[in-house]
């Protein structure tokens, strides 16, 4: 488990960590669109192959700083982002919880008209991983254990440029600031998740690829902003990832300090 750092965020070490993190986060805002640019038609017709190229930059962006800015070496990415950390439990909890979830979604949702393999492949599971590795992963994980910062900003920080990451889903300023707002709050509650759990990442990797599943395979609103029943469905599910984590998780306040 990694544990937060007792070192000061004003000195000078953890301002440069903090500096290849936030210079990380910004390179996410641009290389969705370098992509499009690099590849406008796409490579060899392969489905969201433009997302996937531009998450595995962001992935090895955001690493490549940190690494540099701190000084270490790629070893201790593993234990810094909560990859290595154990996952049994949180699969069997969240296994669980979404099974369910999604059984009862069979009786009350219809299933949506445009579901594909190549959405579930990317939208439902190899999305949400990246974006956990990114966001709450490394950006947290570095911010609090090599940088110094306390929870609240280091999760606030990524939360806002994942929101922001967003908002072109939406098909009017209203739709587009609706959806950043939702997908920033989703962030600080897998960040949240992250933290709570110990600086174990699989929880918020399990509980983000069950909700993104769930809207991919049923029709609950095109978008995060959803309709009424999605809604309804995302605030039980947030309440039971909430609970959940505090039944389940060690307290926030036990984590050691190094």
């Amino acid at each position: 488990m990694a544990h937060i750092s007792n070192i000061s965020p004003f000195s000078r070490n953890s301002i440069v960590a903090a500096l290849g993190v936030i210079a990380g986060l910004l390179w996410t805002q641009v290389s969705g669109e370098l992509m499009n640019m690099l590849a406008p038609n796409g490579v060899l017709g392969i489905p969201y192959i433009r997302s996937i190229l531009a998450s595995l930059s962001d992935i090895i962006v955001l690493t490549s700083a940190i690494c540099f800015t701190a000084g270490i070496g790629l070893g201790k990415i593993g234990k810094l982002s909560g990859l290595s950390a154990p996952a049994i439990r949180p699969f069997v909890v969240y296994g669980t919880m979404f099974g369910a979830v999604g059984m009862i979604c069979t009786y009350l949702a219809p299933v949506a008209e445009d579901l594909s393999i190549a959405d579930l492949f990317w939208l439902g599971v190899g999305g949400p991983i990246s974006e956990e590795i990114i966001y709450r992963g490394l950006a947290i994980g570095a911010l609090m254990t090599i940088a110094g910062w306390r929870f609240p900003p280091a999760a606030l920080a990524p939360a806002i440029v994942f929101g922001l990451a967003h908002i072109t889903q939406g098909n009017a300023l209203a739709d587009s600031l609706g959806i950043a707002a939702i997908t920033g709050f989703g962030g600080l509650l897998f960040g949240w998740m992250f933290f709570r759990w110990g600086f174990n990442l699989w929880p918020a990797i399990l509980a983000h690829i069950g909700l993104n599943t769930l809207w991919v395979v049923f029709a609950l609103g095109e978008t995060a902003l959803g309709d009424w029943f999605g809604n309804a469905l995302r605030i039980l599910l947030v309440v039971l990832l909430v609970l959940s984590s505090i039944k389940l998780a060690p307290l926030a306040g036990s984590h050691n300090n190094t």
